[in-house]
């Protein structure tokens, strides 16, 4: 894959038709709400919104490019990719803050407070 090729995909992705837009952005509301409501650090729901909100463009994208079809109606198709690029999203940017807290902790020995 070029660079060509990988910018021409990333163009496609960002500008994605108004439905899927919209879609993306009620779930990610939800979901915003939902782990703004659940997590003990309130502001981690906001670290994560940028992530889960691409990956349902990015499995939106998929989707089609795939040709991937559950049913005849594009909105119940358009629903179903958002929701696994979503899932997807939130195990990438779960994994990123994982490793993040890792590498901190290697910094910051066990029994050491930060500064």
């Amino acid at each position: 894959m070029s660079r060509d090729d990988a910018l021409r995909v990333l163009a496609e992705i960002a500008t994605a038709d108004g439905l899927s837009h919209s879609i993306v952005g009620a779930l990610t509301a939800i979901v915003f709400v939902i782990m703004r409501a659940m997590l003990p650090v309130k502001s981690l729901a906001l670290v994560f919104a940028p992530g889960i909100y691409l990956g349902g463009l990015i499995g939106i994208f998929l989707g089609r490019h795939w040709n991937l079809v559950l049913t005849h109606e594009k909105e119940a198709n358009v629903v179903a990719w958002a929701a696994a690029g979503m899932i997807a999203g939130l195990l990438v940017m779960m994994l990123l803050a994982r490793a993040v807290d890792a590498l901190t902790r290697i910094r910051n020995p066990v029994g050491t407070k930060p500064a």
